[in-house]
């Protein structure tokens, strides 16, 4: 078997990875990225999700890289003499014109910044990708991680060495290879005394996970057929527990309890609806002729029969069954959803068929499941969802700590369950990240730099979404670049008053913002 010694492993290309290897090598850290997928970073591209940002965003609530590349994303379309911003679902350039987000795109556009932010360390020898492998074993002496085995998709191995490694998996991968301790689904009320969590803990009760697919709305007679899957009528039928309606349908969870809400598939004007929610290609925006193309990410097609980590049926399993989940709805909405939902007799919407060039593969489903929760690490603290509740009664109330290492704000979007199927989309205030949800109690060179920080289920729903992963990948990082060069271990960092400052100043110094202002500049957009 092969091996590499390097200074940073960074083990999975999520978008919290791309950022961390990106920092690191900024630093002149010697970094291996490790990739999985045809396509770098995550969920904002592989995984087919247009950024879920807050309300802010347009103003300040993110770091410097982060408004670089949203910068950057608007004017490659507006560099393109065939496009013009002709949209009114939000404020600012919104190339796809969705409502999900100021800025919806089409995922492959975010690759290619990804991958031209990378180049340059790649071309110098800094950085090491590694492409199309993935993590199938790590070795651990002590509290140290001591050597991660990656696959490559033909079968060869790799052994990686490295003085610090970074686990950017969307799953928490290196935890359980590793036998670390960590945190899975629902935490019990007792744990932490968060007023949401259930009275019993259970590590099963997980967030659901979705393959997103690209749909795109053109000429029937120009429409390809979508195959009726085997599930189809298993899934046609499916009435969602707890709730009562139809999957396929057009209801959806309300933003507590059991209740639901609908939303038109097709809408206009400032009518919320499913089609413009996630839409990357508008075609008014174009001159060329080009279709809509939105990408289908919608309640109707979160598969919550059963966890994807740690479950009764294996990961694989579960991802082959949410494709199929996909697949059957996409049937369903070009055969037989009714046309009365737009105000016309029959069924089927035979101008919606799937966009095989808009997510990277042939079938025009996404490469990688949207995967909302994963293994998380046990730290030195827990950032629990007492600390980010809101109180109505203060308009401006950020949660602020003294070892701040970045800012974020969600609301805890939480889909149902997959066992007791409880939803939630309760807002918070905004909040700071403590630098000691970056440090596993348990291991002294291994940083979380993607879903897996040390929050409960909860708050999870909330640092989940794009800004708030590139965040953690940034400061995961520039953690692993500054514990390197100080000869310091992070925890020994974090106990050391003067340390944690030396580190903060670095993060400012990095366009990273510690605090939220004293009083919003703007008011934000509801």
């Amino acid at each position: 078997m092969n091996s590499v010694n390097v200074e940073a492993a960074v083990i999975g290309a999520s978008l919290g990875g791309v950022l961390a290897a990106y920092q690191l090598c900024k630093r002149g850290v010697r970094t291996l990225l490790a990739s999985e997928f045809d396509w770098i970073g995550g969920q904002l591209t592989s995984q087919g999700v247009p950024p879920d940002e807050h309300s802010y965003i347009e103003s300040f609530g993110a770091s410097d890289s982060y408004y670089r590349f949203r910068q950057a994303i608007r004017e490659y379309y507006l560099a393109n003499e065939q496009f013009h911003d002709n949209g009114t679902m939000t404020e600012g350039c919104n190339p796809g014109d969705g409502w999900v987000s100021r800025l919806c795109f089409e995922p492959a556009v975010a690759e290619r910044y990804l991958r031209d932010l990378l180049q340059p360390h790649i071309a110098s020898g800094l950085l090491r990708l590694q492409e199309h492998c993935r993590p199938i074993d790590t070795g651990r002496s002590g509290r140290n991680i001591a050597w991660v085995e990656l696959e490559h998709q033909s079968g060869e191995r790799l052994r990686v060495h490295a003085h610090y490694f970074l686990d950017a998996t969307d799953t928490g991968e290196l935890l359980a290879q590793a036998d670390l301790p960590y945190r899975l689904g629902k935490e019990s009320r007792a744990a932490f005394n968060e007023r949401q969590a259930p009275e019993q803990a259970s590590m099963a009760d997980q967030q659901p996970v979705t393959f997103v697919f690209a749909l795109q709305k053109t000429d029937p007679a120009q429409s390809t057929a979508i195959p009726k899957p085997e599930a189809y009528d298993f899934w046609k039928n499916y009435i969602v527990p707890h709730y009562g309606y139809p999957l396929f349908s057009d209801h959806l969870p309300g933003h507590e309890g059991y209740s639901s809400v609908q939303l038109p598939l097709f809408g206009d004007g400032e009518t919320l609806d499913l089609w413009r929610y996630r839409r990357v290609v508008a075609a008014h925006n174009w001159d060329d002729g080009r279709a809509d193309i939105s990408l289908i990410n919608w309640a109707q097609n979160d598969y919550a029969l059963a966890p994807l980590l740690d479950g009764p049926t294996t990961q694989a399993q579960v991802v082959a069954e949410a494709r199929e989940l996909s697949f059957c709805l996409a049937h369903w909405l070009q055969t037989e959803a009714p046309r009365s939902w737009i105000g016309e007799e029959g069924q089927g919407f035979p101008e919606l068929s799937l966009a095989t060039t808009a997510l990277g593969t042939e079938d025009g489903l996404a490469q990688q499941v949207y995967v909302r929760e994963s293994r998380r690490i046990v730290g030195l603290q827990t950032l629990t969802q007492s600390e980010l509740e809101l109180d109505p009664a203060k308009k401006w109330d950020p949660a602020c700590c003294d070892h701040s290492v970045g800012i974020g704000l969600y609301n805890m979007d939480i889909h149902p369950t997959c066992e007791s199927g409880m939803g939630s989309n309760a807002r918070v205030r905004p909040f700071e990240l403590p630098l000691e949800i970056f440090i596993p109690a348990d291991a002294d060179n291994l940083l979380p730099a993607c879903k897996n920080l040390s929050v409960t289920h909860l708050v999870n729903a909330a640092t989940r979404v794009h800004p708030i992963e590139w965040l953690v990948g940034e400061v995961a990082g520039l953690l692993a670049a500054f514990c390197i060069r100080q000869e310091l271990k992070p925890g020994t960092l974090a106990a050391r008053e003067h340390a944690v400052v030396d580190f903060q100043r670095s993060l400012t110094e990095s366009g990273i913002p510690l605090h939220w202002p004293d009083n919003p500049a703007i008011t934000a957009v509801d």
